[in-house]
């Protein structure tokens, strides 16, 4: 997994994904999508947005979608930004905080559509050309549901310090654990080489943040914990069966087809600034009792009832 070099890696998640009646007929509209590190949460989102939006717009007029994957770091993500921006695409489409902030940073007119912000109104992302959609999560919670399973003196927090979203993630959870007399290590992870780090510490659980990054080496992460028999929780629906303890997530079809309508509103000429920014407070939790019974962990009644699902 850590055999290809960035560039190279960065390179092949770059790629052109369009919808159009035909493809040599000239498309009317052109919308920019920066899909970080194809991160199947975002992933899951995009699939829901590219399905609604092509309901809306089933007529003669077509519709043209760029998507850019750049690597989680910020020079591909400013790399994204600048190729959508030299493409004059009529809408820019990202997803998350960093894309959306390396989107920002080249100050163009383009009209910025964000998706799955993570407490958008903490990440200054206003202006007069952008709006969006993202959500909150109740983080405290994550440390109860813990502290339901067993004792936690340590919470290690696996964060990325070059994506502001999962800085303000580490720092909110810290704040909460300190409350509770809970220390906290704290775990950057700004390459593949940094998984070491999961190997060494005397952490009782560890909360994942949505750092994009962690995200795509997410399995080597649950992996290195699993032989440790210390328990994940994530922000991040675990889609690809990682095998991490408790998921307690935003669901992503909503924040899709929020998108979709806000963008349809853009393509069809309503100002963007007329189109008020949309926070959900809505959540799903998900406990995984295959993992609970391999780290030797049992979940109560009362906390298996208030789940969303069950992994059996």
């Amino acid at each position: 997994m850590n055999t290809l070099s960035r560039p190279l890696l960065s390179m092949l998640l770059a790629v052109f994904f369009v919808f159009a009646a035909a493809p040599d007929s000239q498309a009317a509209k052109q919308i920019g999508v920066i899909l970080t590190g194809d991160v199947p949460y975002y992933r899951a989102m995009h699939e829901t947005f590219v399905a609604e939006l092509h309901k809306r717009f089933t007529g003669a007029e077509k519709i043209e979608i760029i998507v850019q994957k750049p690597f989680p770091d910020p020079i591909s993500w400013s790399n994204a930004a600048r190729k959508l921006i030299a493409f004059d695409v009529d809408l820019i489409v990202s997803y998350g905080s960093p894309a959306t902030q390396a989107v920002l940073q080249e100050k163009s007119n383009i009209p910025i559509l964000y998706v799955g912000l993570y407490e958008p109104d903490q990440a200054v992302v206003t202006g007069k050309n952008v709006t969006g959609c993202g959500f909150k999560l109740p983080l405290s919670s994550i440390i109860r549901y813990f502290r339901h399973l067993k004792p936690v003196n340590t919470l290690g927090i696996v964060f990325t310090s070059a994506e502001e979203d999962s800085v303000r993630q580490y720092k909110t959870m810290a704040a909460l654990a300190a409350q509770q007399n809970i220390k906290t290590e704290k775990i950057d992870i700004g390459s593949y080489a940094d998984l070491s780090k999961l190997k060494t510490g005397n952490t009782d659980a560890v909360f994942i943040t949505g750092s994009s990054l962690a995200h795509l080496w997410l399995k080597d992460i649950v992996s290195i914990l699993k032989k440790r028999r210390i328990p994940t929780a994530d922000i991040f629906p675990d889609d690809e069966e990682s095998g991490g303890l408790i998921n307690l997530f935003h669901p992503p079809l909503p924040q899709g087809k929020m998108a979709a309508e806000m963008a349809a509103q853009i393509l069809l000429n309503k100002k963007i600034d007329s189109i008020p920014p949309y926070t959900s407070r809505d959540t799903e939790l998900v406990y995984n009792l295959v993992e609970a019974r391999q780290l030797g962990i049992t979940i109560p009644i009362d906390q298996l009832i208030e789940a969303s699902r069950v992994i059996k």
